[in-house]
């Protein structure tokens, strides 16, 4: 059975979605030891086009990433259970196209150059990861790639934000690496400083 804290995610994040906008902040973090999103941005986005479709999954408030995807010019889809972020998101994102959503249900239809589950697939019980990210590879369309954060182990960790319990639960990688492979993608990047970085291969047209 999980912690009881995996059901307060979606809670979690909506009474406190003010004083997430406030600690997550808008700026990429470009520290190595602090997962470098900069940098990982930049190799999930390799090679793009203008105007490149990206699925933003647990997007938040939008900022930074999704901010971040629109400011070098791509479409963003971004998808939150939080009305709150959501609402921020729209407010001071005009360019994106936000949805209140839950990872766990339907997906967006269509292709997409990118699909990103950064910080948020990890609040999801190993269980549900195995679901949820075959549809999330699902979704990413020929030479396109997925890029999510993971943890090292199977199990489940439980940390703590503005006193309160956070969830995070992690598949091994060797199950990791088993659903991707199943659903056609070839890893790029299997777990470097949390971060699985994926790509399905150009589909040569009949």
């Amino acid at each position: 059975m999980s912690h009881p804290a995996a059901d307060r995610i979606v809670g979690l994040y909506q009474e406190k979605a003010a004083d997430w906008i406030r600690d997550r902040g808008s700026v990429l973090r470009r520290d190595e030891g602090d997962w470098n999103e900069a940098a990982w941005l930049g190799r999930f986005t390799q090679g793009w086009p203008p105007g490149a479709r990206v699925l933003d999954v647990g997007c938040g408030s939008g900022w930074p990433m999704g901010a971040a995807l629109l400011e070098r010019g791509f479409e963003v889809i971004g998808l939150d259970a939080s009305p709150g972020l959501i609402a921020h998101a729209r407010e001071t994102l005009p360019g994106g196209d936000w949805h209140i959503g839950d990872m766990r249900e339907p997906l967006p239809d269509g292709a997409f150059h990118g699909v990103l589950a950064w910080h948020s697939l990890f609040h999801l019980t190993p269980q549900a990861q195995t679901t949820v990210l075959p549809a999330l590879a699902a979704r990413v369309g020929s030479g396109g790639r997925l890029m999510f954060t993971a943890g090292p182990a199977h199990g489940e960790a439980i940390g703590e934000w503005r006193g309160e319990p956070l969830y995070h639960g992690s598949l091994d990688p060797d199950a990791y690496q088993a659903l991707l492979s199943e659903a056609g993608l070839t890893v790029e990047s299997a777990g470097d400083q949390g971060v699985w970085l994926v790509r399905r291969a150009i589909l040569s047209a009949k």
